[in-house]
């Protein structure tokens, strides 16, 4: 008899079933040919890493998924992608283009608390830009972003952009100690506005300051709120992040997309290596964000490469559950032809099931032989558009 864990998934993963694992193929296929549209080459890295590679990184957690191999080498499940071509790129690719474009289809593995949305094992596409610098390069980021959301079958949905330089200018200019500052980054992270608040009235940062750091989980807005933080007294780091900004908008204004920005000035997410501008989208039904990236001039370095980069990443699984939700998924499976056969027939049969096949229909071919009425039945069961019965 099978135990309890036999007829189990391991926790936080889960089966994908007929239909909706051809929706999910065909939004994949969507969004791989959106990055292909746009210059980005597709490519592939191993599930698993030497743990070392994310060490180096800084990558590597107590949500990480670790095992050892026959030679006792200790590999993590990969929980992002961002380390993995940060690697190929220094080795593998280290040659040709300055500027490299890359795109991944993968699944990633995380310990998390499963939830509607969050799952230990998810799916991701995404892009990584090595090799280019400045405003030109962080807006083609964000347009691509739109396009790609687009091709996935999604309009009504808001990117949230900032800029890591202007939290790093306030708390710079605060002069408080390298434990409170990641502590003040942890509740933007995390969104507690009550301990941060409780962090900033502590401190002895002068009043400005400190009504600054209270307000950054509240700055969002369009370009009035970089007026109006830009009247603020910042320093050099956050003025230039302001400017930054400014310059990103405009050119996703020439790309078309700037209608779907809005700027939050207090955005930090939970990967520690983006060294500029960083965004975030969301859906109205998903309380998680359905995309997420940034610039992180930093992370070569860790694999002896300076190279300036930026990137971003799609969930398809929280993409499908917003078009799930919505009742716009596309996953029900569907034939063009059954090809029923008399007793006696099969040769036939499967003479016609190849000649349609080879004519670019899709065909499903009787089991067993079936009468008319039978055949007629299972056309139905077996959803497929239309019969070909073959009796003589």
């Amino acid at each position: 008899m099978p135990n309890n864990k036999t007829l189990q998934v391991p926790y936080g993963t889960r089966d994908v079933l007929p239909g909706e694992a051809g929706a999910r193929r065909i939004i994949e296929n969507k969004i791989a040919a959106t990055f292909k549209a746009w210059g980005y080459d597709e490519v592939v890295t191993p599930t698993f890493e030497y743990l070392d590679t994310f060490t180096v990184a800084g990558q590597t957690s107590d949500s990480s998924f670790k095992l050892f191999d026959r030679r006792n080498n200790t590999l993590v499940l990969r929980s992002d992608m961002t380390t993995p071509l940060a690697r190929l790129v220094a080795t593998r690719l280290n040659e040709g283009p300055t500027v490299k474009r890359l795109f991944y289809l993968a699944n990633l593995f995380r310990y998390e608390e499963a939830q509607t949305g969050r799952q230990c094992e998810f799916n991701q596409a995404g892009v990584e830009l090595m090799g280019a610098a400045g405003p030109s390069a962080d807006a083609e980021m964000l347009a691509l972003a739109v396009a790609s959301l687009q091709a996935a079958g999604l309009s009504d949905f808001v990117i949230s952009v900032g800029q890591i330089d202007f939290i790093n200018g306030l708390i710079e200019a605060a002069e408080v100690g390298a434990e409170q500052a990641e502590e003040l980054k942890r509740c933007l992270i995390s969104h507690d506005v009550v301990r941060l608040e409780a962090l900033v009235d502590a401190s002895r940062m002068p009043e400005q300051q400190k009504k600054l750091l209270k307000e950054l989980p509240f700055l969002h807005g369009g370009l009035e709120l970089l007026d109006k933080v830009a009247a603020c007294g910042l320093n050099d780091k956050s003025a230039q992040a302001v400017q930054d900004l400014r310059e990103i908008y405009a050119l996703a204004a020439a790309y078309g997309t700037a209608e779907y920005l809005r700027f939050d000035l207090g955005l930090l997410r939970d990967l520690d290596y983006y060294t500029g501008m960083l965004f975030e989208g969301y859906a109205e039904d998903m309380g998680f964000p359905i995309i997420g990236g940034g610039r992180y001039d930093t992370m070569m370095e860790n694999f002896g490469k300076s190279c300036p980069a930026t990137g971003f990443a799609i969930g398809i699984d929280r993409v499908m559950l917003i078009l799930s939700r919505r009742q716009q998924l596309d996953n029900v499976s569907s034939w063009d032809v059954l090809v029923g056969w008399a007793d006696g027939k099969l040769p036939q049969a499967i003479a016609q099931g190849m000649r349609l096949r080879k004519s670019g229909k899709t065909v499903k071919l009787s089991t067993e032989p079936l009468s008319q009425k039978e055949a007629v039945e299972a056309q139905r069961a077996n959803s497929c558009e239309t019969l070909l019965y073959i009796e003589d």
